[in-house]
């Protein structure tokens, strides 16, 4: 049994897609602090003019408060914003009719709390990308206040009992690897090439949110896993 562990970032990269199509088991890091300009309320999309952030506005907080308590602020009307900025950059792309309504719809359901937003969308990637796993919150799961880094990875696969942790290759500097191992879990990290796929506007910038792919490939979008 594979688990792996990530934030809920808000249109997810194809790179997280690839990790989570490659477990068993996604668990939400939704307890953990949120971080200033991360992806956690935004992410990339390819305009003509190269790449842009595509973003949904948070109220004001402390620094300590937790992505799952985070605000969305509704003080302007960053929808309509966000909503023509996509029609502007995706409107000629061959699958942006079959898709926007969907995110169109989730856009404009007026979520709270950016975790509910983030987590419509990923839902909506999942199934699109054709994609059926377990996911779990770590704000579900009975976690150790002092646990932090590589202790909460491993206390998170203890209590779910898997045998496999898929960690990213940024693991690689802080994991305590002999900790697993005498826990008799197995580390694994996940490497990740961007495969190359057609966009809109010249030449090919990796890296771009789910959307990018959505747009323009449609249900080809199920074959980029197999190649990354």
């Amino acid at each position: 049994m594979i688990l792996t562990i990530h934030q809920p970032e808000h249109l997810v990269w194809l790179g997280l897609i690839d990790k989570i199509s490659k477990s068993d088991i996604f668990v939400i890091f939704d307890d953990t602090q949120f971080k200033k300009n991360y992806f956690e309320n935004r992410n990339k999309i390819k305009t003509k003019d190269g790449w842009a952030w595509l973003t949904v506005p948070i109220k004001d907080h402390s620094l300590s408060t937790k992505i799952k308590d985070i605000e969305i602020s509704y003080s302007t009307n960053w929808q309509k914003k966000y909503l023509n900025t996509l029609k502007t950059n995706y409107s000629k792309a061959p699958f942006f009719n079959v898709y926007f309504n969907k995110v169109e719809s989730i856009i404009n359901k007026n979520y709270k709390f950016i975790i509910d937003l983030n987590l419509a969308l990923l839902f909506l990637t999942l199934e699109s990308f054709g994609i059926n796993k377990k996911i779990i919150k770590s704000s579900e799961l009975y976690i150790s206040k002092d646990k932090k880094g590589s202790d909460i990875c491993l206390e998170i696969c203890k209590i779910i009992k898997v045998d496999t942790y898929l960690s990213g290759s940024s693991g690689k500097d802080y994991l305590k690897i002999d900790d697993f191992k005498r826990s008799g879990i197995n580390v694994i990290f996940h490497e990740f090439n961007h495969p190359v796929y057609r966009q809109l506007w010249e030449g090919f910038i990796p890296g771009m949110s789910f959307i990018d792919a959505l747009f323009n490939l449609g249900e080809n979008v199920k074959k980029l896993i197999n190649k990354g």
